[in-house]
């Protein structure tokens, strides 16, 4: 049976965390999908507590080996069939009504060519209590793709938000890289992913948290610390060569010394979280 929507969740040694993500997917309002599961060679009891649950849309697939964080995301997605596609890390969490409300967002506005709707998150704790809301920097509503990039390049960060914010349309999925880059970025994976969506369509932005970003020292994110900068601006000029963007010297400069600004922040937050 093909679902509307594919739920992708990319995992290794989650097994604290992964009940409580794939018990927010559960409860959710909306059932027309679908829940893949990459689990990249893990040594403790992840699998085991995927098993546990009995829902016939889960479907995990177990690596013989680990393929490294770039390869599980990309195969996490190869296996998707839905025609709407929301990737989740498996220690993250989105409200009850997140699927419903991204799906309605593509389903109401066919003739807008949306690629991606994004929402707003919660920053919280390994005890799920909220340290602050993190909102999108602009109004809700309609974007232009490709602005919308410039818009994110300019606060130096990410302004669309980890995976878990996002959902998108896998056709337009397939004119991009998808999330294979070079090991060298592997902290903006996500990224770069969304930048190369938003060429081929636009953006929409709900102005309401549906996700929840947990800070703990041991994630992914934590462990880049001051590579976060560094990579988030080879990037910059990364794309700057290939001429994605054409920025001035002292526009790159300026995103350039944004995303220092944001790495420091980021990391205060996982510091003192």
């Amino acid at each position: 049976m093909e679902h509307l929507v594919s739920i992708c969740i990319p995992c290794y040694n989650a097994g604290e965390t992964i009940k409580e993500t794939l018990q927010s997917l559960i409860n959710q309002t909306y059932s027309d999908f679908e829940i893949i599961i990459s689990d990249n060679h893990s040594t403790d009891n992840t699998v085991e507590i995927i098993r546990s649950f009995h829902d016939d849309r889960i479907k995990i697939y177990e690596n013989e080996s680990n393929l490294g964080v770039i390869q599980n995301y990309h195969l996490a997605l190869s296996r998707a069939t839905g025609k709407y596609v929301k990737l989740l890390c498996a220690d993250d969490i989105i409200t009850p009504d997140c699927i419903e409300k991204q799906v309605n967002v593509f389903l109401s506005h066919p003739d807008n060519n949306i690629v991606m709707v994004a929402g707003e998150k919660n920053v919280i704790n390994k005890d799920n209590k909220i340290l602050f809301r993190k909102p999108f920097p602009g109004k809700a509503g309609l974007y232009d793709g490709k602005k919308a990039m410039k818009k994110s390049f300019l606060h130096g960060t990410s302004i669309f938000g980890e995976p878990g914010c996002v959902m998108f349309d896998r056709e337009a999925s397939k004119k991009t890289s998808e999330f294979l880059i070079d090991p060298s970025l592997t902290y903006i994976i996500e990224f770069n992913f969304y930048c190369q969506l938003l060429q081929h369509g636009n953006l929409f932005v709900i102005k309401e948290p549906l996700f929840s970003f947990r800070v703990i020292n041991t994630s992914g994110t934590a462990g880049f610390k001051w590579n976060q900068a560094r990579i988030f601006n080879a990037l910059i000029d990364k794309y700057h060569e290939e001429g994605m963007i054409d920025y001035s010297w002292f526009t790159r400069t300026y995103c350039k010394t944004m995303a220092w600004i944001m790495c420091i922040a980021r990391n205060l937050v996982f510091k003192f979280a």
